[in-house]
């Protein structure tokens, strides 16, 4: 077998294609630049390890017999999936075909700026495969440590460990979204330390990471505790629980323009309240088609740096 791939070899494939396009010796030579006599040698090798005649030798040229026939759309298939195979690794290796799991916060997707870039992506490498998956800042972080994620966006601040590594990403206000007939739903804006005594509406995650992280900073500092009374996974059902007049929410301004009529927005009174996202992948992971995200999924803010 091995003496049999040796003799019709990809090279002598790719001579005898040359004699069948010209059906003459001395053109096919002159095409491939070799002597006459070597290409000869190499048609007459590869007959000899095909045990068959691949040309008819006549008076005035060659042409193909029924094997050569065969032979020729065979060679054609063959030599197409070997240049095939090396443009896929080639393309592979820059990140130009593969596969992408992308982990995202519900909130994302309200955003202008995380489906653009998607959208970018898509058209730059139509040949990469993606895969989406919605859930909370510690689902994607342990989709990010199992290597079911390539790569999430989170709401910031997030604990992490290597090997996880961070990059800004975007920056969004945040705020309160209240019941139209509340008190507060007058005010030009709003101060945190008016909602102390009131219910919040809030996300799953802890009050360490994300939102519930800026909140509750931002409540600390005006002498305050916020008290959050439900927590739910989609951003529909606070807007939905708000409507009813359950409570109030704090979230991003992009999230409160789909507000529902009988809601109002109003911007929180404190000048730092705002939420970022980050760009969370596990850098021991990291492949071509993540790279390309990356590279894409440019920050929004320039001033801010990589972060471990």
């Amino acid at each position: 077998m091995k003496d049999l791939l040796t003799s019709v070899s990809l090279r002598r494939l790719q001579v005898f294609l040359a004699v069948c396009d010209t059906q003459h010796m001395a053109r096919a030579a002159e095409r491939l630049g070799v002597a006459q006599p070597a290409l000869s040698q190499q048609i007459g090798a590869l007959e000899q390890a095909l045990g068959v005649k691949l040309f008819h030798r006549r008076n005035r040229g060659i042409d193909l017999t029924e094997a050569g026939q065969a032979c020729r759309i065979e060679a054609q298939r063959l030599l197409a999936l070997h240049h095939g195979a090396i443009d896929a690794v080639r393309r592979t290796a820059k990140g130009e075909v593969g596969r992408i799991a992308l982990g995202y916060v519900g909130t994302a997707m309200f955003s202008r700026t995380f489906p653009a870039q998607l959208k970018a992506m898509r058209e730059a490498f139509p040949d990469v495969e993606f895969f989406l998956r919605e859930g909370s800042i510690a689902t994607q972080l342990a989709g990010l440590e199992s290597g079911e994620l390539d790569v999430a966006l989170v709401r910031a601040p997030v604990h992490m460990e290597m090997p996880l590594r961070h990059r800004f990403h975007s920056r969004q206000e945040l705020v309160v979204i209240l019941p139209s007939d509340h008190p507060l739903a007058n005010w030009e804006k709003v101060p945190i330390e008016s909602l102390a005594t009131e219910p919040m509406i809030g996300f799953p995650d802890l009050d360490d990471v994300g939102i519930g992280r800026v909140v509750t900073q931002l409540a600390a500092a005006a002498g305050c505790k916020i008290q959050v009374k439900w927590r739910v996974t989609e951003i529909g059902s606070i807007l939905g629980l708000v409507a009813a007049g359950l409570g109030y929410g704090i979230v991003p301004r992009d999230v409160a323009m789909y507000a529902r009529p009988w809601t109002v927005m109003r911007p929180l009174a404190e000048p730092n309240a705002y939420s970022d996202c980050w760009l969370v992948w596990n850098e021991q992971r990291e492949t071509p088609v993540l790279n390309r995200f990356l590279e894409i999924a440019m920050p929004e803010e320039e001033t801010e740096a990589d972060g471990r």
